[in-house]
This record gives C-alpha cells, structure tokens and sequence, in this order.
C-alpha cells in the first residue's frame, strides 16, 4: 500500500436555469429557451453493501424527453457528509449522445445503459452518487415519489422508498437540496468474474545485439 494525493482546479459560471427535473412536470425554470454553461445535475445517493465492494459496470436510467442534439452524461462521485461531492471515482463518467437515449414517455419501462469503459470500483459500506448532467433543457427523467401512483401499470400507489439513498438536485452543481419522498430510478450493474483457471504467458522481445 501507499499513499497517493490528488488536486483538481475547476472553473465554474454563474447560471440561472434548470437543466434535469423529473419527467412529465412542468417548472417555470425549464421556460427559457436558453442553454446553460454549467450543468444544472440531478443526484441519487446509494451505499454498497457488498462484502469487499464490487465493480461497477453499467448503469440503467430512465428518460422521458431528451435533446435532439447536445449529449447528457453520467459520474459516479464521492459523497461528502451525506451530500454529493466533486471527486469523479476513476473512469466514472460516461457521455452519451441522443442518439443513444431512449425515452418512454409513459410508463419509464425503456432503459438507456450508460456502460463505463472501464470497471469502477467501490468500496464495502461507503455511501456514493450517480449523477446526470446536460447542457440542455429537454432532459426528462423519471423517479419515484411517495404517494403518487406507479406509472409502469400496476397503479398502486407508492408507499415506500425503493432503498437507503436520497434525491439531490442543484442549481450549480456545488449546492445541493434534499428531496426525501422522491428517488431517481435507476439500476446499478455490477461485474461477475469467472474463477476458472487460466494461463498467462510473458515472452520477452528480442531486443537484437549490443
């Protein structure tokens, strides 16, 4: 083991519009036709509860609207006091073009997979987030509230939180807000390695004559 050190600057500008909100709602912040320079993201906070951690691989958000032409993209991030932080975990950021978004604007049944280039690690009982960022204002996602119907067809109403995590929206991505009665729906995957044995065989280069 050895201990390691990381900075990071960032440059952030004043904004004044709300990028990402849940789906099927209108807000009188989404009214204005123009685009921000800074992210408006939304947050889900969860904890891994997997003995020694797990690798994450994927991850399935549900949309209701999207852009015709600026992306949206993922990070799994650090949480800091119960709040989102800024530290992006190591290949934990995924940008997808819309394209690549598939939207269900009626029951949230149709997933869109954000597949990380590579594994991302999280540790045994430390609490992270997932969070969804854009530069536009059509981004619509869906989550769940407590006492509203569930719209995926059985129409009961919805009595409890799905798991541990909490709801964060922000307006700066520095500042966030709780929202206890509603979550984000999603769905982590995580890696499955194989335990069979295998053979790995290191060959040197011919490095030619001195």
């Amino acid at each position: 083991q050895r201990d390691v050190s990381q900075t990071t600057s960032t440059s952030r500008t004043t904004t004044r519009d709300r990028v990402l909100w849940r789906s099927a709602e209108d807000d009188s912040e989404e009214n204005s036709s123009d685009h921000n320079q800074n992210p408006d993201p939304l947050a889900q906070t969860f904890i891994i509860q997997e003995e020694g951690g797990c690798f994450l691989t994927k991850i399935d958000a549900f949309f209701g609207a999207k852009d015709k032409n600026l992306p949206v993209w993922c990070e799994i991030r650090n949480v800091v006091n119960g709040y989102p932080g800024p530290k992006i975990l190591p290949f934990g950021r995924k940008i997808l073009e819309p394209a690549d978004v598939n939207v269900d604007e009626n029951t949230a049944g149709t997933a869109t997979t954000f597949t990380f280039d590579s594994p991302v690690y999280v540790q045994e009982g430390t609490e992270y987030c997932v969070v969804f960022l854009t530069h536009s204002l059509d981004y619509r996602m869906w989550i769940s509230q407590l006492g509203e119907l569930d719209v995926s067809g059985t129409n009961r109403a919805i009595s409890r939180q799905p798991h541990i995590g909490v709801l964060f929206k922000s307006s700066n991505n520095r500042t966030w807000t709780p929202v206890q009665a509603q979550d984000l729906k999603f769905k982590l995957y995580k890696a499955k390695f194989s335990t069979t044995d295998g053979t790995c065989t290191l060959v040197n280069d011919n490095i030619g004559n001195f």
